[in-house]
C-alpha cells in the first residue's frame, strides 16, 4: 500500500502530523460531517466523469514544456492512472491516515522531481475549476446540492494542498539543515582553523582545528565573549583583520606565532576574507598550522646552508656533471686542485680536464652509469691542471637524477699527488738500492726476466754479469766505512755511464753488482762490454786523500747456453765470477760447464762441512813449538783436520776458506778451543811437564762474539791453566776494528792468557801500531821463512822483524822451517822459537806425548 513507507512516515513525523494535528487541520477549515456526507454525495455522481476529467487535466498540464519535460517519456499512461485514483479518492469520504500518506508521498515525489509549488498551485486551480463545472453541470438545477457539494471539495481540496506544501516547506528547510549540518562538518572536519570575527572584532565561533590550535575548549565562545586580540594575542593579525573589515580586501600570509603548546612554538599562517551575515560585515579568519612546514624549510634552508659551506670548504673537490660531461656545479677545493677559477671550470667539460691515457676507462664507466650497469665507480686517474701538469686524484662518481628527471653526476675528487709520490717513493726504496740508487735484486730480476722474454721472441741473447771488487775489504780496514760507500758510490756511477739506456745495473750487495745486457747478437758483444767495463772501473780516483785504483772481476752468463731463467743465469754468472778471482782479479771470463761442477763441489762441501760437526769428523793434531836456544819443547799447536767417515782427510786448505765463508768456522772453532784446552789438562793429568798449547781464533770467532766471555767459560768447565794457554790472532783481524780488539785482548790477558799474532808480515799493520795490543808474540809467516836462505829480501825482512820484536820485548816464533839451514839462519838471528817439518809434522795426542816423554829424555841438539 506504501510505496515509500519508512520515508513516508518520517516525512509525517518530522511535519507533526499527529492524530491531533490532523484534526486540528480539520477543524479549521471546517471540514465536518455533512461535507464527508456531501462528497459521498456526488461521488457516484462523479465517478461515470472519471477518464474524461482525466484526459482533460492530462492535457492540460502537457500544454507546458517545461512540465513535459520534467515529467520525462512515459507520463501519460501513468498520469492517468495517478489522477483517476486520485479523482475517485477525493470524494470518497475517508481521508484517514492512509490517505494522508498517500498525499504525502505525491507530494514528496513532486519536490523530489523539481515540479516547483507554482505548479502545483496551478494543477490545483485547473482540478477545481473543471470539477466545478462537471458539479454544475450535474447539480444546476439543484443550488443547495451543488453549493454543499462544491463547498466540501473546496475544504478537502484546501487540506490537501496543505498536506502538499507541507512537504515543499519541509523538504526546503531539511535541505536547508542538511547543507548547514554539511557545512558544519565541513567547516569542522577542515585542516584549516577558522575563527569568525563579528564588525566589532570579538569571536564568535570557531571550528574544532582552530580550538586545537589555540589549546581552548571548544565552547569557550559560548561561554565567554572574547575580542580577537584576547583569544589570538597577535597585534600583527588584529591591525590586518580591522584593514579588511574596513576595506573588504583580503589579507593572506599573515604569520602568528603562538606560545605555550606542548610542542613548543607553533605557527600559523592567516588568511582573512570579509564577508556579510544577517545585513552585518563579518570577517573570517582561516588559520593553517604551518609549524611543521615551517620547520621543515628551516630545516631545509639549515640543510642548504651546511651543505653549501660543506661544498665549499670540502677537503676534497667536488663536482657536478651533466650526462654531457659538462660542469654545471663545482667548489672552491676543486679549484685549488685544478688551478682553475669556478667560472673557467663551469666552461669545460670533464674530457678536458682528463688525462688521455686515463680518458677511454673513464668514457667506458660513464656509459655503463649511463646505461644503468652500475650505479657508481671509485678509481684514481690523472687530471690536467691549468698549467698542463698533471696530477693524481682519486674520484668517486655516482649518477642521479635531477628535478625533472636529467641524469647527472656527483663527483669527489681527493688530491693524491703526495700519496702517489709517497707510494713511488717506497716502490723506489723497495726496488732500488738506499746507497747507490741503483735497481736492487728485486727490480734487476724482473728486468732480466722480461729480457729472456724479448730475446726469446726475438731469437736474441742476454748476458748477465756478476761483478765483485777487488780488494774492497782493505779499502774498509784502512780507510773506513764511509770510504768503502764513497767507493761504491763511485763504482755505481762508473758502470752506469758504462753501459746502453736498455741495459740495467744492478747493487746485488755489498761489493757485488749484476749486469744485464739484453738483445746481443753474440758473447762477443758481451766481452766488448766486459772490457769495457774493466777499463771504466780501473781510473785513479782520491778516496780520503788516497788515491786508489778500482778493480773488478767479472763473471758472464750468457742466455740461452748457459741457463735458460733467471736463478740459473745469476749462479752460473757467479761462479764465473769467482774463476776471474782465481786468475788475480781486475779480469772477466765466461761460465764454463767446469765452473759449475766447482760449483756444485763447493755446495756438497758445504753440506758436508754441516754434518761433520753432527758427526764428530773433526779432529785436532798437535805441531810442537821448540825452544831454539835450548832445543826443548815449550809447546804445541793445535791444527785442525777433517776426516770424514765415507771419504778420504780432506786437507784444511779446501774446507777453512769454506768455513769462513759460511760462518761455520764460529761453532768449529768453538770446538777446536774446547778439545784443545781438555787436551792440555789430560796432558797434565797424565804427568807430563807443563805444556803451552795454541789455537787459532778466526776473524768471524774473534769479531762475532764475545770471545772474552767464551774463554772464560771454558777454561772454568775444562780446567785448563789459562798461563798454558796462546790464542793466535791474524794482525789483519786486529786491524779492522783496533779498539774492540784491544779491548778484547785486555780481557783475555787479565785472565792471564797469552796472545800472540799470527801470519805477522802479511796484513797492514807496522809493529808500531801493535804496541797498543797486549801481545806476548810474533809468529813470522812461513812464506817469508820458505826463501830466507835463497832470497835476500826474504832474510832481511826476518831479520828486521825478529830485531824490532826483540826491541819491544816480543817472543819471535818462525813458521814452516823445514831445512836445517833455515833452521840455522834462524839460531844465528836470535829467533826464539820454530816450528815446522825440520822438527815434527803435526802429530796425534798419542804421538805428542810419546815425542814429549823421548824429548824430556834426549833433549834437541
Amino acid at each position: 500500500m506504501k510505496a515509500y513507507p519508512d520515508h513516508v512516515d518520517d516525512l509525517a513525523r518530522e511535519i507533526g502530523l499527529d492524530r491531533e494535528e490532523v484534526e486540528a487541520r480539520k477543524a479549521f477549515l471546517e471540514l465536518g460531517e455533512s461535507d464527508l456526507a456531501a462528497l459521498l454525495d456526488v461521488h457516484e455522481l462523479l465517478a461515470s466523469q472519471r477518464d474524461a476529467f482525466s484526459d482533460r487535466f492530462y492535457e492540460h498540464l502537457m500544454s507546458f514544456p517545461k512540465l513535459r519535460a520534467m515529467l520525462g517519456d512515459g507520463a501519460d499512461g501513468r498520469l492517468r492512472h495517478v489522477q483517476a485514483g486520485y479523482f475517485g479518492s477525493l470524494t470518497a469520504g475517508e481521508y484517514d491516515e492512509d490517505y494522508i500518506r498517500e498525499r504525502l508521498r505525491v507530494g514528496a515525489t513532486h519536490q523530489r522531481i523539481g515540479l516547483d509549488p507554482k505548479w502545483y498551485i496551478g494543477a490545483y486551480r485547473k482540478y477545481l475549476s473543471e470539477l466545478g463545472g462537471l458539479l454544475w453541470r450535474r447539480l444546476r438545477g439543484q443550488p443547495e446540492r451543488f453549493g454543499a457539494a462544491m463547498e466540501a471539495v473546496l475544504k478537502i481540496v484546501c487540506f490537501d494542498m496543505g498536506l502538499a506544501l507541507d512537504t515543499y516547506t519541509h523538504a526546503s528547510q531539511r535541505s536547508s539543515l542538511q547543507n548547514q549540518n554539511y557545512l558544519e562538518q565541513v567547516i569542522d572536519g577542515m585542516p584549516a582553523g577558522l575563527v569568525v570575527v563579528d564588525a566589532g572584532l570579538r569571536a564568535r565561533s570557531m571550528n574544532r582545528m582552530m580550538a586545537q590550535l589555540l589549546g581552548v575548549p571548544d565552547g569557550l565562545l559560548l561561554e565567554q565573549d572574547l575580542a580577537l586580540e584576547d583569544l589570538i594575542p597577535s597585534t600583527e593579525l588584529a591591525n590586518r583583520a580591522a584593514e579588511a573589515l574596513a576595506s573588504g580586501a583580503p589579507h593572506d600570509n599573515v604569520l602568528v606565532t603562538l606560545e605555550g603548546s606542548a610542542g613548543g612554538l607553533r605557527y600559523v599562517d592567516f588568511n582573512i576574507r570579509r564577508t556579510r551575515k544577517d545585513g552585518s560585515h563579518m570577517l573570517l579568519l582561516i588559520g593553517q598550522d604551518i609549524t611543521f612546514r615551517r620547520k621543515a624549510r628551516m630545516r631545509l634552508q639549515e640543510s642548504e646552508e651546511f651543505f653549501r659551506l660543506t661544498f665549499n670548504q670540502a677537503a676534497v673537490g667536488i663536482a657536478l656533471l651533466g650526462a654531457d660531461g659538462r660542469v654545471l656545479r663545482t667548489n672552491s677545493k676543486m679549484s685549488q686542485i685544478l688551478g682553475y677559477s669556478e667560472i673557467e671550470l663551469l666552461q669545460r667539460f670533464f674530457q678536458q680536464l682528463t688525462c688521455g691515457d686515463d680518458l677511454p676507462e673513464e668514457l667506458a664507466l660513464i656509459a655503463r652509469l649511463k646505461a644503468g650497469q652500475i650505479s657508481d665507480y671509485q678509481r684514481e686517474k690523472r687530471l690536467i691542471r691549468r698549467d698542463g701538469t698533471r696530477v693524481w686524484v682519486s674520484v668517486n662518481v655516482s649518477s642521479m637524477r635531477d628535478v625533472n628527471g636529467n641524469q647527472r653526476f656527483i663527483c669527489v675528487i681527493k688530491d693524491i699527488q703526495r700519496q702517489k709520490q709517497a707510494e713511488e717513493a717506497l716502490l723506489r726504496m723497495a726496488n732500488h738500492d738506499a746507497l747507490t740508487g741503483l735497481p736492487n735484486r728485486v727490480l734487476m730480476q724482473d728486468r732480466l726476466g722480461q729480457a729472456i722474454m724479448h730475446a726469446h721472441r726475438g731469437g736474441r741473447q742476454v748476458a748477465v754479469m756478476f761483478i765483485d771488487l777487488d780488494r774492497f775489504k782493505h779499502v774498509n780496514d784502512s780507510l773506513g766505512h764511509d770510504a768503502g760507500d764513497a767507493l761504491i758510490v763511485e763504482i755505481a756511477r762508473r758502470l752506469s755511464g758504462s753501459l746502453r739506456e736498455s741495459d740495467t745495473v744492478a747493487r746485488q750487495g755489498g761489493d757485488e753488482f749484476v749486469v744485464v745486457l739484453p738483445d746481443l747478437a753474440s758473447q762477443d758483444d758481451a766481452a766488448k762490454v766486459a772490457r769495457k767495463l774493466l777499463d771504466n772501473l780501473f781510473q785513479p780516483m782520491l778516496l780520503c786523500g788516497h788515491e786508489v785504483f778500482p778493480s773488478g772481476s767479472i763473471g758472464i752468463a750468457m742466455y740461452p747456453r748457459d741457463g735458460e731463467d733467471s736463478a740459473t743465469l745469476l749462479k752460473n754468472a757467479d761462479s764465473a765470477m769467482y774463476g776471474s778471482k782465481g786468475q788475480g782479479g781486475n779480469h772477466y771470463s765466461f761460465y764454463t760447464a767446469e765452473m759449475g761442477e766447482h760449483a756444485a763441489l763447493h755446495l756438497r762441501m758445504e753440506g758436508a762441512l754441516q754434518r761433520a760437526l753432527q758427526r764428530d769428523e773433526f779432529l785436532l793434531v798437535y805441531q810442537p813449538v821448540v825452544d831454539i836456544g835450548s832445543g826443548t819443547v815449550s809447546g804445541v799447536e793445535a791444527l785442525l783436520r777433517w776426516q770424514p767417515l765415507d771419504r778420504p782427510m780432506v786437507s784444511p786448505a779446501e774446507f777453512i776458506p769454506l768455513a769462513e765463508e759460511t760462518g761455520l768456522i764460529v761453532p768449529i772453532g768453538d770446538w777446536v778451543l774446547a778439545t784443545a784446552m781438555r787436551q792440555q789438562v789430560a796432558w797434565r793429568d797424565a804427568g807430563l811437564s807443563p805444556m803451552r798449547i795454541s789455537v787459532n781464533l778466526s776473524a768471524r770467532q774473534f769479531l762475532g762474539q764475545d770471545v772474552a766471555q767464551r774463554v772464560s767459560a771454558l777454561l772454568e768447565e775444562t780446567g785448563c791453566d789459562p798461563a798454558s794457554l796462546t790464542l793466535e790472532i791474524t794482525e789483519s783481524v786486529l786491524m779492522e776494528n783496533p779498539a774492540a780488539a784491544a779491548d778484547t785482548m785486555g780481557r783475555l790477558a787479565a785472565m792471564g792468557v797469552q796472545l800472540a799474532i799470527d801470519d805477522f808480515g802479511t796484513g797492514y799493520s807496522s809493529l808500531a801500531s801493535l804496541k797498543r795490543f797486549p801481545i806476548h808474540s810474533l809468529k813470522i809467516d812461513r812464506s817469508f821463512v820458505m826463501d830466507l836462505t835463497q832470497d835476500a829480501d826474504d832474510a832481511a825482512i826476518v831479520n828486521a822483524v825478529i830485531a824490532l820484536a826483540h826491541s819491544m820485548k816480543l817472543n819471535v816464533i818462525a813458521e814452516g822451517v823445514e831445512t836445517s839451514e833455515q833452521l840455522a839462519f834462524l839460531q844465528q838471528h836470535g829467533c826464539d822459537q820454530m816450528q815446522g817439518y825440520c822438527f815434527s809434522r803435526p802429530v796425534a795426542p798419542q804421538g805428542i806425548e810419546a815425542l814429549l816423554r823421548k824429548v824430556d829424555a834426549e833433549p834437541v841438539v
